[in-house]
């Protein structure tokens, strides 16, 4: 690879965490190949890519397109718009940046910089996270000099042989388990007793916090629970918590830590004895690198159902358990309660998920884009 060449990488994606977090990943891994390199974002002005990424420090661009609509009905009308303007947007921004490669993570926010790129001649790579790949994937692989999937279940969706890679979900090197002690005096929890953590993303999952509601004050009076509401939630369960705790001043339930949002996950995935949560996909990855024994509840609210197909793969190996979302607090309870008398059911399923684990992933697909950047870079190429 010439480095001595600045090789410019466009990534495109977002809209939720599973969408933005492998992306940048893989971002972070090709900086370390490849330092001099120039990377940019492009996303949505109102979704989780806007705040997160200028955060990081890496240039973001917004482009001004909509989901497509499930249902044909007036919508589709405002889909339609935002498609063309995006169009508009991404030519202008990919004739500007002038990427080497492309690089799509599923999102529909993908597509349009993508296709822009590929009709102007620039190298395009996808990584699909869900089992069961996203429109968005689907449309661009055809286009697309490479796919990286993370099960190889994913294959048979696939048409096309040549360019299809098993490679693994993207995660972040700065989610590895830390030391449990030190986690726990973050935390103010004690390390020697086990604990329950509650995901339901950035934002929160509401059916996951209503039956956490029902279920909290039973389980912390055995075990020590950390709770990520998410932001939507937080205030109307902090009101709950502090109605039966209304003089917090030394009432304080020692074994619980509500909050909006962990900014330390390290030190929550150090405390966790057993993880409670949805199943996109890039949760499903950090459970897996992290060796993590779960219970999903999988989003019935995502496209294809991905997030059920996502939690069977555990499930159907012994990695991990499924409550379906409309089940009950009360069947929640007794999984916990089952699980965490059952020491070595939990050993085994941190053992069986570690199986699923792939953590070099973001490496090679970083390794990948770049080596696509060489192919193609003589240092003053113009369109």
């Amino acid at each position: 690879m010439k480095e001595s060449f600045t090789y410019r990488f466009l990534f495109a994606g977002g809209g939720t965490g599973g969408h933005l977090f492998p992306a940048v990943a893989i971002a972070e891994e090709v900086l370390r190949i490849s330092p001099k390199s120039k990377i940019l974002f492009v996303g949505t002005k109102h979704r989780i890519e806007s705040a997160v990424i200028p955060k990081l420090g890496y240039d973001f661009k917004s482009i001004s397109i909509k989901g497509m609509p499930r249902k044909f009905g007036v919508s589709i009308v405002s889909f339609l718009f935002s498609l063309i303007l995006s169009l508009i947007q991404s030519l202008l921004i990919v004739m500007k940046f002038r990427p080497d490669v492309a690089l799509g993570t599923g999102s529909y926010i993908s597509v349009t910089p993508l296709f822009v790129s590929k009709v102007l001649n620039r190298s395009i790579v996808l990584a699909e996270s869900n089992l069961y790949p996203g429109i968005a994937t689907k449309v661009l692989a055809p286009i697309a000099n490479q796919v990286h999937l993370s099960f190889e279940e994913s294959k048979k969706y696939f048409k096309q042989k040549e360019g299809i890679f098993i490679t693994g979900n993207p995660v972040r090197k700065n989610l590895s388990i830390k030391n449990r002690s030190e986690a726990a005096k973050f935390f103010n929890l004690s390390p020697g007793k086990k604990t329950i953590l509650v995901l339901g993303g950035s934002l929160g999952a509401k059916s996951i916090n209503e039956k956490m509601l029902e279920i909290y004050s039973k389980l912390t009076s055995d075990f020590q629970l950390i709770w990520q509401t998410g932001r939507n939630y937080f205030n109307d369960i902090e009101k709950v918590i502090l109605g039966i705790y209304p003089d917090s001043v030394g009432k304080r339930n020692q074994n619980l830590v509500a909050l909006p949002y962990i900014e330390r996950m390290d030190y929550a995935y150090s405390m966790c004895d057993l993880l409670i949560t949805r199943a996109g996909a890039s949760t499903i990855s950090e459970i897996t690198n992290q060796g993590l024994a779960s219970i999903l509840i999988p989003s019935p609210n995502v496209a294809e159902n991905h997030q059920y197909y996502n939690a069977m793969s555990f499930v159907n190996k012994g990695a991990a358990e499924i409550l379906l979302d409309n089940e009950s607090a009360e069947k929640l309870m007794e999984k916990i309660l089952k699980l965490l008398a059952d020491e070595n059911k939990l050993d085994e399923m941190k053992q069986k998920v570690k199986e699923f684990s792939k953590p070099d992933a973001a490496s090679v697909i970083a390794n990948e884009v770049v080596k696509l950047a060489s192919k193609r870079y003589n240092g003053e190429e113009d369109f």
